[in-house]
């Protein structure tokens, strides 16, 4: 078997859970060494980013990255999962509502916010995943509102075709950022109700919509596993042939070879990524977080 290590760019469809994409990839590539970064929910669609073989040691490099989505709200409807899967739980008529209105109330959302996850979400509370509870029916216990940041907002569409009040936005936002809260906390603050109707990510950082393949693509092997370290956010330091020996046996390495002192990517002379390396203050001494060699 030829093992291969990288990350791979999905452009997921509708009706697959994450989880379902990852059982994909483990029949085609073979491989049960497979995580994903950013789960997107059944009706979304867009950029999942799966880490492959020992690329799954780097996902914690790419998860706290930004990401961005385009996304169609109706405005007048209320649904029990926030988004256009649910049951319609409340209506109200928005004749009188101006597209100046909306977009004034978007504005307001640019920034960092405390935001309240769906009911209908993964997130835990006692052990249990909140949709879990939802779809039975369950008491659900208050849930705690958590610090997001909004980073832009803009490509605002007014789809007058559509029912209600419905248009298309993109929002570049940070991790744990629910899209279906900002439909539904939109719909609140302009006295309308608000559900997500479409939701397409077309960016986590440096990974984007025009690189990924689609998944009838993928499953007839034609892909291409990606090198995952032009993906990250880190400094690159060529190590000499004198050091390089101390990398490959994951020792600790003088802090004067990398002046930065921070977490850094180490490749050899000849371009192989070695290993990540991060400054350990108490030590005084640059140590091995990630071998790749």
């Amino acid at each position: 078997m030829v093992f291969m290590d990288g990350v791979l760019i999905i452009n997921k469809p509708k009706s697959y859970t994450s989880h379902d994409i990852v059982d994909i990839a483990r029949k085609v590539l073979m491989t049960r060494r497979i995580g994903h970064i950013g789960t997107l929910d059944p009706n979304a669609t867009g950029v999942l980013v799966l880490c492959v073989n020992k690329a799954t040691k780097l996902v914690k490099y790419f998860e706290n990255h930004s990401k961005t989505y385009i996304a169609t709200i109706r405005l007048g409807i209320q649904t029990d999962t926030d988004d256009i899967t649910g049951k319609v739980v409340k209506e109200t008529k928005i004749e009188d509502l101006k597209e100046e209105d909306v977009l004034k109330e978007l504005k307001t959302f640019k920034g960092k916010q405390e935001q309240i996850p769906p009911k209908y979400s993964a997130i835990k509370i006692n052990g249990r995943k909140l949709y879990e509870l939802a779809r039975r029916d369950l008491t659900i216990p208050p849930i705690n509102p958590r610090t997001v940041e909004i980073y832009s907002i803009d490509k605002f569409k007014h789809l007058k075709d559509e029912p209600g009040f419905t248009f298309q936005i993109r929002f570049k936002v940070s991790k744990g950022t629910y899209i279906r809260s900002i439909a539904r906390d939109l719909g609140e603050r302009l006295g309308v109700y608000g559900t997500l109707v479409e939701l397409e990510r077309t960016r986590i950082n440096q990974f984007t919509i025009e690189e990924a393949i689609d998944l009838e693509t993928f499953k007839q092997g034609k892909y291409e596993l990606k090198d995952p370290f032009k993906y990250m956010d880190l400094n690159k330091h060529v190590i000499s042939p004198e050091f390089e020996h101390y990398v490959r046996h994951g020792r600790f390495i003088d802090p004067d070879l990398v002046p930065e002192k921070k977490d850094v990517i180490l490749y050899s002379e000849s371009g192989e990524p070695l290993a990540i390396y991060y400054y350990d203050e108490q030590k005084n001494q640059m140590r091995m977080s990630v071998k790749w060699c």
